[in-house]
């Protein structure tokens, strides 16, 4: 039996499309990209050589990345307008930004690295700026709208973009990856498709809402204050945000689920949710800025809990009249949490920090290839929560649902939910009816075991067939 029959499977359909339109000048990269992309795909975790299994494509893929005619912007470009044509028939779009910080501490050699740690901790690496696309109406990630990749050097005060293979980037402070992030986001959008931005407290700056407001048409924004600002209220009173909003009339109460996250566990929250409308007063050291912004507030207070409750402030654009209305923005913010799952993606199921590759040059085109594949990890998550009809040959060889269906044998005839939930089960998922849906990284867990067993029932078939 040929290997081919049995091939490893690309979550949720082949990886190889979201590079169709790369352009390099030249096709043969294209090529190598979309091989690259299938081998990591497959095995996410495994390392460049593992992954691609031979001594061929390992040089192939190295070369790739040590090329000066690919240019990772290149490569997200590409997925990009595979995102888009995932955009069809939607009217909104969620834009989540976040940043995250790729440490290397066991590879010193690596070149071209800015600094990340504290004064008290040493460490180089890169700060990693990215805007995914969220679905309001499923939650799902459609995928990665913009990536900035920042360097800072402390010693001299600079913080820049190295801008794949173009000429770098200066910021004027970090808090510019905001604005910029938003900009090009939009930009890259269906002109169908309406954005609302969803940030956390960093974010929280008198530019960025002033920016949306007046340079992005229509956009809309949901973005947790950070500050006890100066507001104006009706009739023109001035006073402070926190202050103010929690004197506000409450509108009623909700109740979420808390994911479980560093030493946070998991746990249904009960919410107190008030709204109202006022104005942000530019901040008095700011000459640019002169014109207050109307704003909708939404304030969040957790109910019984004495340690470290829920208090959110969030400012948007969003109508909050009703209470459907105001549950509907803090679901936005709720989002937020997809892409802290896809940040979990990238360095724990693509292992980007233990990529062994020695200039930030090389590591910024590999960043965007599994920034994509961990894009492709997540959905296998997304699967278990969805569509019961989803075929299961979706994100399974013939050989991997054939030996699942032997372990489950009510699995036979089912459709992909029942299948992803079964992989999870694999992977230590006990599907308890009050349990929450299991995450991605227990899918993935049962997905490698039932990959070997796979494995396992094509040698014997290759021996006794």
């Amino acid at each position: 039996m040929e290997m081919e029959t049995f091939p490893r499977p690309d979550l949720s359909g082949s990886i190889k499309s979201e590079f169709d339109t790369a352009d390099f000048g030249d096709e043969r990269p294209v090529v190598r990209l979309q091989k690259i992309g299938s081998a990591l795909g497959n095995a996410p975790a495994a390392s460049i050589p593992n992954a691609c299994e031979d001594w061929a494509a390992t040089k192939g893929t190295y070369r790739f990345c040590d090329n000066e005619n690919v240019d990772p912007k290149q490569i997200l470009s590409a997925h990009g307008q595979a995102h888009c044509s995932r955009l069809r028939g939607a009217d909104e779009l969620l834009l989540v930004s976040d940043t995250t910080h790729l440490t290397f501490p066991s590879h010193p050699s690596k070149e071209g690295l800015g600094d990340v740690g504290t004064d008290e901790m040493d460490l180089e690496g890169a700060k990693v700026h990215t805007t995914i696309g969220v679905l309001p109406s499923t939650g799902w990630m459609t995928g990665i709208l913009d990536q900035q990749v920042l360097l800072e050097d402390r010693e001299k005060g600079e913080i820049h973009d190295p801008n794949g293979r173009g000429e770098p980037t200066y910021l004027e402070s970090e808090r510019e990856k905001w604005v910029r992030g938003d900009k090009r986001a939009c930009g890259r959008l269906p002109e169908e498709v309406r954005p609302i931005f969803v940030h956390d407290r960093g974010a929280d700056a008198f530019p960025v809402y002033r920016k949306i407001k007046s340079d992005l048409g229509d956009a809309g924004f949901v973005i947790r204050a950070n500050q006890n600002r100066c507001i104006r209220t009706s009739p023109r009173q001035e006073a402070h945000l926190f202050d103010w909003s929690r004197e506000l009339s409450e509108r009623g109460q909700t109740a979420i689920h808390v994911q479980q996250g560093g030493d946070r566990e998991s746990r249904e929250a009960v919410l107190s949710v008030k709204s109202g409308t006022c104005e942000l007063l530019p901040p008095k050291n700011d000459p640019n800025h002169e014109t207050p912004v109307e704003v909708n507030v939404v304030r969040v207070d957790e109910i019984g809990r004495e340690e470290d409750p829920i208090r959110w402030v969030l400012i948007t654009t969003e109508p909050v009249g009703e209470l459907k209305e105001v549950l509907a923005v803090i679901d936005y913010y709720r989002s937020r949490w997809t892409i802290e799952d896809w940040h979990k993606a990238l360095k724990t199921g693509c292992k980007i920090e233990d990529r062994q590759l020695e200039t930030w040059e090389r590591m910024e085109v590999l960043l965007a290839i599994c920034s994509t594949v961990a894009w492709k990890v997540l959905q296998l998550r997304e699967l278990a929560r969805g569509d019961r009809q989803a075929s299961p040959e979706r994100f399974l060889t013939e050989a991997e649902k054939a030996v699942l269906e032997q372990k489950y044998p009510e699995l036979k005839g089912q459709g992909g939910k029942a299948h992803a939930i079964s992989v999870a089960k694999v992977g230590g998922y006990l599907d308890r009816s009050s349990d929450p849906p299991p995450g991605w990284q227990t899918l993935w867990k049962g997905l490698k075991k039932v990959r070997t067993w796979a494995e396992g029932y094509k040698l014997h078939a290759e021996s006794y067939g």
